[in-house]
């Protein structure tokens, strides 16, 4: 059975979506929606799909649904598409606030529906290589910059990068965050271009996140040190590190090049499956409300600093 699936945004995003959406096996594209209405139809015209200014005319035509608009817009389209039986997939972040979070994720368990956030770093192998050997972090380190692309101006670098790394250390770490401590810097645009945050969570476990987009180079990278094993993840270059303390001080070091296979095509199949087989998602609703939230702390501990 093949499932009919729908993408609102036509944007950098859209058409990564779309690329992956067409070479899944078990899905049919149902269309593109897009306010630019030019930018909807170049887009579908690559792929012999209809096209539509509106994106509630996609509604009845679908099973489920990719959200790649901007932030502001995601809680009314996949409330939208949620109230008609319509499985949804939302770009990070998942809203503009935890209210429009918690509304979506009661709204999709009242209609029984999927409510997958697109953390696409959870599908990273590199990542899934990792999880499973993390036993007790006392340290993590996260770096995320990138040069400046212009793109997600409607969001600062919390929401557009930092939170990346807030869902993996919340997936990591299931504990409170008892303390945080930030800063940042707005530079080419009117919202914060840097940030930098320390968090204590209640096991002890201290957290030091790093993000920059207007960056002189690319970075994704994330440092677990443990009392007896380090890790590092390259995201970017899908790369472990691992080390391992053994008896008499020695250092055993292994490096590993995970396979390089396709984390959005991965992360679209784990959501169509979710709908197939009516289990939850990898990603839930609940993950991107709780990575929104302690941005919102993040943010609100810097905005403090700047009035006093």
């Amino acid at each position: 059975m093949s499932l009919n699936i729908a993408l609102v945004g036509a944007g950098h995003m859209g058409k990564i979506h779309i690329e992956k959406l067409a070479s899944l096996q078990d899905c049919l594209i149902a269309g593109v929606a897009d306010i630019d209405f030019e930018k909807a139809q170049n887009l579908a015209q690559q792929y012999t799909v209809p096209f539509y200014n509106d994106y509630k005319e996609l509604i009845s035509r679908s099973e489920g649904v990719i959200i790649a608009t901007p932030t502001e817009t995601h809680y009314q389209i996949a409330r939208d598409f949620l109230e008609a039986g319509v499985h949804v997939l939302i770009e990070k972040p998942i809203t503009s606030n935890q209210e429009e979070a918690k509304k979506l994720i009661e709204l999709g368990e009242k209609n029984h529906l999927i409510v997958q956030v697109g953390f696409l770093e959870r599908f990273n192998p590199a990542f899934l290589k990792s999880l499973p050997l993390i036993k007790k972090p006392l340290i993590i380190e996260s770096c995320r910059v990138s040069g400046f692309t212009g793109r997600s101006n409607d969001i600062d670098v919390i929401l557009d990068l930092m939170i990346h790394d807030i869902d993996l250390i919340l997936t990591i770490i299931q504990e409170e965050v008892i303390d945080i401590k930030a800063q940042g810097v707005s530079f080419v645009s009117d919202k914060l271009d840097v940030a930098s945050t320390r968090l204590e969570f209640a096991n002890g476990c201290i957290a030091n996140l790093n993000a920059n987009r207007i960056s002189a180079k690319k970075e994704r990278t994330l440092a677990i040190f443990e009392k007896n094993q380090n890790f590092f993840v390259d995201f970017l270059n899908r790369r472990v590190v691992i080390s391992l303390k053994k008896n008499g001080g020695n250092i055993d070091t292994e490096e590993h090049l995970v396979d390089q296979f396709d984390a959005v095509r991965h992360e679209l199949s784990a959501f169509t499956q979710s709908i197939v087989k009516g289990t939850s998602p990898i990603v839930k609703g609940e993950d991107g409300m709780k990575a929104l939230a302690l941005a919102d702390q993040i943010k609100r501990y810097i905005a403090d600093r700047k009035l006093s």
